[in-house]
């Protein structure tokens, strides 16, 4: 593919706003957003300036649910939103199978006790259970 403006160069990506194939003369780069030069001079392409307030729910709210970033790439700070995402996402899957394993071994430490106990104190009464019917006592079944 060949810039539009400049044929004998090779394209290195294509304008946001109208879609024709731009050189490395011709593209510019706003807000993270490839532009020809024409449409960011006729003003086709200005970069619309984001709420703070909607940036800063947007963060909280995804926030809260794991997906922290969010409001960086909704206010157009893709590098720094993917950087935060992907550090939340890993944090957080660090942090829940730490917290379910000890959790796992401090449930397990406490019905140790309560385990043996059963493990030990339900053979001998079934044991002592059935010598005495053997023997006469109670006749149950």
């Amino acid at each position: 593919m060949q810039c539009y403006r400049h044929p004998e160069n090779p394209a290195i990506g294509t304008c946001t706003a109208c879609g024709r194939a731009v050189c490395s003369l011709c593209a510019v780069d706003v807000q993270g957003k490839l532009l020809c030069r024409d449409c960011l001079s006729s003003g086709k392409a200005a970069p619309t300036a984001k709420d703070p307030n909607t940036a800063f729910l947007i963060e909280l709210l995804a926030g809260f649910f794991g997906l922290l970033g969010i409001g960086y790439l909704y206010a157009g700070r893709t590098n720094d939103g993917i950087l935060r995402l992907v550090i939340w996402i890993v944090y957080n899957i660090i942090a829940w199978v730490a917290i379910v394993t000890l959790s796992a071994i401090i449930v397990g430490v406490i019905c140790i006790p309560f385990q043996l106990a059963i493990q030990i104190g339900v053979p001998i009464w079934s044991a002592l259970t059935l010598k005495k019917q053997m023997t006469g006592g109670s006749q149950q079944t």
